[in-house]
């Protein structure tokens, strides 16, 4: 049953036992129960309180039996779930950094919840509950995590497998375990309430180009090339100068880093005659510099902020005055994801401005007095209601974009234009039926053309 949009249970102290108790309500009973979990804000308090709410809510909010509720045998003998985490990260960090952001989400999921858990006593009932968790989020989480879909649930529960794989090539679990498993079914489409991905779907030039003047020349710049290119934003940032073969015609380049990197195959990113124009204004650097530098671009932004300036150099701040010693946080030598991604939506935000009706306001500082502050996306949902929080989502569907549908937008116009095997080959694909699949949308025309010939 789909669950209501009510918080969660919370888990609290009992004041004179100091211990964690959450109390549950039976959806169809109505009845409610107290279940105490252990020593308040333990480890291993906070990991039953999660699986009890898992078990809650994958028995449909049912309340649960005691014996299933109450942990297993943690203060048994044997390396604990936590401690093949935490080794699995290290190795991670090193050989596959390309997914790393993502496997540290799933990871404390996991943390969260069998953290102490004797790791040879993971087994699917387990890791069913691990997947009922993502497939309701939670929002007393810190941070708070969204449902995710199924699809996502699906990759992520294959990467926990792949933990165990791993422990049990390093004789840290028995081999068994990791065989247990993979016997846990997937999610299969319309058999769970985990809500489906949405196709990512192309950007038109019209919205690329409005949001234009609020972005910086290198930005514009890897925009650009990922049109041109159809290559990855993660595979453009760490381009240099000394790294592009220019012998020919055509320029290659070859990122060392790039999704499928740990399974030994070479990514070859081509630019052409409008790529290589786009490139050349970056060229006047050493070989070894980044063309793409947020440094570089955060002091052209000030330099063009100093240029419009209207008030005196004698009255305020002037170029070099005002700076920290040590400040917390500073431009980067290259672009990440993130901070790609991040620049786009402001400049997103900036040339397509929600609505007053739908934006966020200020409201009073949590310190009292004249403090202000914006609202949270809660209490913004709230005074909105859910009509015109849907609208406002749509809205935003519809006037913001990321980075990564660049390269469908590319993928999409060099199949219209050359062909399926070309866009195979510009998209670094191994297979043509994933770009068919996945990155290049159909051309309607052709199909409307054909139609009105036959049908």
């Amino acid at each position: 049953m789909p669950r209501p949009s009510s918080q969660p249970p919370m888990y609290r102290k009992h004041t004179t036992r100091n211990l964690g108790v959450v109390t549950l309500g039976d959806s169809v009973t109505k009845t409610r129960r107290s279940y105490y979990r252990g020593e308040f804000d333990t480890p291993s308090s906070r990991e039953r309180h999660h699986r009890l709410i898992a078990q809650w809510e994958a028995n449909g909010r049912r309340l649960p039996d005691i014996a299933d509720a109450q942990p297993n045998s943690e203060e048994s003998a044997g390396i604990r779930v936590g401690k093949v985490i935490l080794q699995y990260w290290r190795w991670a960090k090193q050989h596959q950094k390309a997914v790393a952001g993502n496997l540290a989400v799933v990871l404390r999921v996991l943390t969260q919840m069998f953290g102490t858990t004797v790791a040879t006593e993971f087994g699917p009932t387990k890791l069913r509950l691990v997947r009922e968790a993502m497939v309701w989020g939670d929002a007393t989480a810190t941070p708070p995590r969204r449902p995710w879909t199924r699809q996502s649930i699906n990759k992520q529960i294959r990467r926990i497998a792949a933990v165990f794989r791993w422990a049990a090539s390093q004789e840290m679990v028995p081999a068994a375990v990791c065989q247990a498993l993979k016997t846990l079914e997937p999610l299969q489409r319309g058999q769970t309430t985990a809500k489906e991905s949405e196709p990512i779907k192309p950007v038109s030039p019209e919205v690329v180009n409005a949001v234009r003047p609020f972005l910086s020349r290198q930005i514009n710049a890897l925009i650009d090339l990922q049109l041109l290119t159809g290559a990855r934003g993660g595979e453009l940032f760490s381009l240099r100068k000394g790294d592009i073969e220019r012998s020919r015609r055509v320029w290659a380049f070859a990122p060392a880093e790039h999704k499928t990197a740990s399974q030994g195959k070479i990514r070859r990113i081509y630019f052409g005659p409008q790529a290589q124009r786009v490139l050349r204004p970056f060229m006047l650097r050493p070989d070894t510099d980044y063309l793409f530098s947020p440094t570089e671009a955060e002091a052209e932004r000030r330099h063009e902020m100093h240029v419009a300036r209207k008030i005196l150099l004698s009255c305020g701040n002037r170029p070099g005055r005002n700076v920290k010693e040590s400040p917390n946080r500073q431009p980067g030598d290259h672009y990440t994801k993130d901070s790609y991604c991040r620049a786009i939506h402001r400049a997103c935000v900036r040339a397509f401005p929600i609505p007053a009706e739908l934006a966020h306001r200020r409201v009073a500082g949590r310190k009292g007095g004249k403090s202000r502050r914006w609202e949270t996306d809660a209490e913004l949902r709230k005074r909105l209601g859910e009509e015109k929080w849907v609208r406002r989502r749509n809205w935003i569907r519809q006037h913001h974009w990321h980075p990564h549908q660049l390269r469908h937008t590319a993928a999409t116009v060099i199949r219209r234009e050359f062909g399926l095997e070309a866009a195979q080959v510009a998209l670094g694909h191994s297979s043509a039926l994933v770009t068919d699949a996945v990155y290049a949308e159909r051309d309607l025309a052709k199909v409307e053309e054909v139609m009105l010939k036959i049908g």
